[in-house]
């Protein structure tokens, strides 16, 4: 469906141009758009539905390496006027540029090049919509953000040929192991296989996506009816992680403010879809979670170094 893009990674990505695009002075100046770029900039045209990215085997590569800009522009995002905005992954000065901006804003949204003149000037099928102007003046005036209804997935496979993620990437990701289920799951697979299906009404975003970006702001979403409650998640997160961090102690695997960012953001999402449920189970939920995401991952190298 159009909300969905495979992009695959390939051994030789060392820096962020097969992502993100770069400048080039061959031929006319222009700037070399890309997939990826394409696909952002699409999501912007429809807000309200969520975009998926799957980057196919991303640890072909370093990710770290080639998804750089991403990983840090992660770091910035921020909730202004409702909506999660991030500093730019291309600068605004990009598609403001006069050189660039006649061929750029239409290749970015894919429209056909009809003919050239006589000084070699494109010409193209269509005028962009009102829609497609509307956010080509946003990439004007704030660079290309990561829309807040983007979710970036990455397939891995772990072995000899791949590279390992580096604690940055592991930070700033939910990581998912899957296994084969306990039974006879090969016997399952023809009993009980089912085709994939695309909903031809795509669901909300809600469902996907995070409200919050910081946990101060959701210690206070918490504590405007439940100041009680609140306070004593503030303690008992604290102390989990004290915990955590002892038992880690002596080792280069202890944990930062960015998980207890997102412990919080976890357990606030857990809260908004059962508000009437226990804190203490919504907060163990979130605890497993997070250990199995963002802190075991992390754990990795020799016998002598995992003795503890």
């Amino acid at each position: 469906p159009g909300n969905y893009s495979l992009i695959e990674v390939k051994p030789n990505w060392h820096d962020s141009t097969e992502l993100i695009g770069y400048e080039s002075q061959i031929g006319k100046p222009h700037y070399q758009l890309t997939p990826f770029v394409k696909f952002l900039a699409k999501a912007m045209l429809y807000p309200e539905t969520p975009f998926f990215v799957c980057l196919d085997e991303m640890n072909l590569a370093p990710v770290e390496q080639y998804f750089a800009e991403f990983l840090s522009v992660l770091e910035s995002r921020t909730k202004i006027d409702g909506h999660i905005v991030s500093e730019p992954l291309i600068k605004k000065s990009i598609f403001a540029n006069g050189e660039y901006e006649q061929d750029l804003k239409h290749e970015l949204f894919d429209v056909k090049i009809k003919e050239k003149d006589e000084n070699g000037i494109k010409i193209y099928e269509a005028d962009l919509t009102p829609e497609e102007l509307k956010v080509y003046e946003d990439l004007k005036e704030h660079g290309l953000r990561i829309p807040e209804n983007v979710v970036v997935i990455g397939t891995v496979n772990m072995d000899e040929t791949t590279h390992q993620f580096s604690r940055k990437v592991i930070d700033r990701a939910m990581t998912i192991e899957m296994n084969l289920p306990d039974g006879d799951p090969f016997m399952d697979f023809f009993a009980n296989a089912s085709d994939l299906a695309y909903r031809s009404n795509p669901t909300s975003p809600s469902l996907y996506l995070a409200t919050e970006t910081r946990a101060s702001d959701v210690v206070k979403a918490l504590a405007a009816n439940n100041a009680e409650k609140t306070e004593w998640l503030k303690g008992e997160v604290a102390a989990f992680l004290s915990n955590l961090n002892g038992a880690l102690e002596n080792t280069p695997f202890k944990v930062a403010y960015r998980v207890q960012n997102e412990l919080m953001l976890y357990f606030y999402q857990l809260w908004l879809e059962s508000p009437d449920a226990d804190w203490g189970e919504i907060l163990q939920t979130s605890c497993d979670q997070i250990l199995m995401m963002k802190v075991l991952p992390r754990v990795e190298g020799d016998e002598e170094l995992l003795e503890k």
